[in-house]
């Protein structure tokens, strides 16, 4: 059966209890300048500085978000393949729900509780995943940037988590109960609801796509009870394990240029839990796509809660500030 979860205690997102920015600021080494576009920036929250950050990393340069406040802070973030645009999931301590849009005046109210945003690769439109904490009901949306308009192409019952957008557009991949099991859905535009890509043994979580679309990197237990890495082909096919550090891993992200994939972690000792138990003393980690090189870019005892990726560009110009 489904086993209920409190949203904010299974998915990890930019948010922290502290709320909005007004926290110590961090020593980023930057020049001031502005950034050149094109740079693969992995963004996060440094809940001890209690401020969200753009990082080139590793450590090269910093930007930090100033958009927040006592009242608003930043739930997501996701920026346009070309590097243009921005969106942020704004959440208010009244419990509204907004979407700000770079270029756009006008907040878009959400409703619900939402798990992450993904943009469409021609920009034209922003998916995003909504949790109905009373009804168990999730929903796949997909706003029209300049309209506003919000539409509902898929719903379900149970957890769901953050979608993410194929670089060719056609489809759309989250993680999402099946009643049983945690796991990965896609949804091909057009259709009528979201299938399972693959039936898999045990749960999975957080899929992520490659730059040129032809792989899937997503979170699943791995020996030892730890949650690892794992990528298979965009049709689901030849799954496999990238790592086997004794890091918790959640969250796994590809960067733009598809140099580095980051993720969410921490060295804790294991245990048995449906999705990974991820809390406090969370780091962002980096590590190659082949499963290699895997460092920490935050110290754990920051509790730093990943974003996401964004390509430098024309949004790093307004609502942030280079250190």
């Amino acid at each position: 059966m489904y086993r209920p979860f409190a949203l904010a205690a299974t998915l990890l997102v930019l948010a922290a209890a502290c709320g909005g920015s007004g926290g110590a600021e961090q020593d980023g080494g930057g020049t001031g300048a502005a950034a050149p576009d094109g740079l693969s920036l992995v963004v996060y929250k440094d809940t001890a500085a209690n401020t969200v950050f753009a990082e080139l990393p590793p450590g090269q340069r910093f930007w930090q978000f100033t958009a927040e406040t006592d009242k608003d802070f930043l739930l997501g973030i996701s920026c346009t393949k070309d590097g243009k645009r921005a969106a942020y999931l704004m959440q208010s301590t009244d419990g509204g729900l907004r979407l700000k849009i770079s270029d756009r005046s006008v907040p878009i109210p959400i409703s619900g509780q939402s798990s992450g945003i993904t943009w469409a690769p021609d920009g034209s439109k922003i998916a995003l995943t909504t949790f109905d904490t009373k009804t168990s009901v999730n929903q796949l949306q997909v706003v029209d940037v300049q309209s506003g308009q919000v539409s509902r192409v898929a719903t379900g019952k149970g957890a769901i988590g953050p979608p993410r957008w194929s670089p060719d557009g056609s489809r759309i991949v989250f993680d999402a109960s099946d009643g049983q099991l945690n796991q990965i859905f896609q949804y091909k535009m057009g259709d009528a609801a979201a299938t399972k890509l693959k039936e898999r043994p045990d749960n999975a979580f957080a899929p992520d796509w490659s730059p040129d679309g032809s792989a899937l990197v997503f979170v699943a237990l791995g020996p030892g009870q730890i949650h690892q890495l794992y990528k298979m082909n965009a049709d689901g096919s030849n799954e496999t394990q990238l790592t086997s550090s004794n890091v918790t891993k959640a969250f796994a992200r590809w960067a733009p240029d598809g140099s580095l994939i980051a993720f969410a972690g921490t060295i804790a000792v294991p245990t048995a839990s449906e999705r990974p138990a991820l809390v406090h003393n969370l780091g962002v980690f980096t590590v190659k796509p082949d499963g290699s090189d895997e460092r920490g870019l935050t110290d754990v005892a920051r509790d730093a809660r990943l974003g996401g990726w964004c390509l430098s560009g024309p949004w790093l110009n307004d609502n942030w500030k280079a250190k």
